[in-house]
């Protein structure tokens, strides 16, 4: 690891060089490489992640580059997989890049999300978003998702039993097609969910432990509301 590239983020106390050689070990995987997915899956590229997994199953479009920035005009028709990790490799070559070009279901979730030590959901169907929940509870590892809806959004930390998970927070499944989305406010949903990944890696203090951030764009406001476990909730419940 070349500490040189990550100088301005050693200075920092909470981070230098151990937490950097920390990073430098640690996996985090992304799943969606779309609006989320781009902030997120470069921020994590940038600081140093060691593996970074990206999973998505789908192309690129026209209508997708207003906000999902790890792909550009020459991309439109490539896997979304593919376009994502070739400019991950172009931002950091000392990290390894692990891609999916698959749909993840509840066959092949815990196969593609094990070994890994948190998962970031970037995706935009609630159906993905059970799945992603349920597994990761499944296997013991945190999960940070992510969601957008014009110019607001939502990020919720789940590590059950010490938080609620996303089924103890939104127990309907209420899906909206093609929501209209202002670019910065999946930029601004991303960052937060890789800034949250990082301080979990680096064991600093977690923002976001138990409660769910919702961002307002339009007010620019940031709300922090507290949360709790189900204790009645049919995925995470004791016992």
């Amino acid at each position: 690891m070349n500490l040189e590239r990550y100088a301005r983020q050693t200075l920092l106390r909470q981070i230098g060089p151990e937490g950097q050689e920390k990073l430098g070990r640690a996996s985090v995987i992304v799943v969606g490489a779309g609006g989320l997915g781009s902030p997120a899956l470069t921020y994590l590229a940038a600081a140093g992640v060691g593996r970074l997994g990206l999973v998505d199953s789908d192309t690129v479009t026209l209508d997708n580059l207003n906000r999902q920035f790890l792909h550009n005009s020459g991309d439109i028709g490539q896997p979304k997989s593919n376009s994502a990790k070739e400019k991950l490799i172009k931002l950091n070559n000392e990290i390894k890049i692990e891609s999916y070009n698959v749909h993840l279901t509840g066959d092949n979730a815990s196969s593609i999300l094990s070994g890994y030590d948190i998962v970031l959901g970037a995706v935009d169907s609630f159906e993905s978003r059970f799945v992603i929940n349920q597994t990761c509870i499944s296997l013991g590892i945190p999960y940070i998702d992510g969601g957008i809806n014009g110019f607001s959004g939502c990020v919720l930390f789940s590590n059950p039993p010490d938080t609620p998970c996303l089924n103890c927070v939104f127990p309907e499944k209420t899906e909206k097609e093609h929501v209209g989305i202002l670019g910065t406010t999946a930029g601004v949903i991303g960052t937060i969910e890789a800034n949250i990944a990082l301080l979990w890696l680096l064991g600093l203090p977690n923002p976001a432990k138990n409660i769910l951030l919702m961002y307002d764009g339009l007010g620019m406001s940031l709300e922090h509301v507290m949360i709790k476990r189900n204790e009645n909730c049919t995925v995470c419940r004791r016992g």
